[in-house]
């Protein structure tokens, strides 16, 4: 006799937190689907922003680009001069 009701309360505590495990399944869903749909809205909302600064970034590095070649090209013929004065100090 006392294995049946032990049996039984089992069966209803496992009914029970399964019942309450689909609730918490189906909130958890929910919230998820509007985290992401709201995620999905701010994304699609900056796109223009994003754009505008990935241009200015590929202009910003093009020119520094230049400018360090310029600097470069500049150093390499001071050192030039350089070495072409102490050669005629020589």
């Amino acid at each position: 006799m006392e294995k049946k009701k032990t049996i039984k309360k089992i069966k209803s505590t496992t009914k029970d937190i399964t019942k309450k495990t689909k609730t918490f399944l189906k909130k958890t869903s929910k919230k998820a689907g509007e985290v992401a749909n709201t995620l999905e809205k701010q994304w699609k909302k900056e796109q223009p922003q994003r754009e505008k600064l990935k241009k200015v970034a590929n202009k910003t590095l093009k020119n520094s680009i230049k400018i360090s070649e310029d600097v470069f090209e500049t150093i390499k013929k001071d050192i030039d001069e350089i070495k072409k004065q102490n050669k005629s100090k020589k």
